[in-house]
């Protein structure tokens, strides 16, 4: 797609997230307990990426999930959602805009 030069896409461990420009997008999908890990252990990363993904202005964060819990969970109510499927399973696209949290 010509992009590789503005997109960096990688498969990493959220622990290690770094913020290494000015301005990022951060797209993700992380385990739902369905087919990886358990319900408790996705709920309680939910939580870790709420601390991890921490608002700061230049960075929005795009996060898929079928937890109704999880903007309880990240800590933070969604600027925006949008219902979507993965496979047959009904998923939110939760969408935290640059720098902005709210509860």
């Amino acid at each position: 797609a010509g992009v590789e030069d503005i997109v960096r896409f990688e498969v990493a461990d959220m622990r290690t997230f770094r913020r290494d420009s000015q301005y990022g997008q951060l797209v993700t999908n992380p385990p739902y307990g369905e087919r990886l890990l358990d319900v408790k252990t996705a709920e309680d990363l939910y939580k870790k990426l709420g601390v991890v993904f921490a608002p700061e202005e230049g960075y929005s964060y795009y996060i898929i999930s079928p937890d109704d819990k999880f903007e309880q969970l990240f800590g933070s109510k969604a600027d925006k959602t949008r219902k979507l499927y993965n496979g047959t399973l009904k998923c939110q696209l939760y969408m935290y805009y640059s720098g902005k949290r709210g509860y």
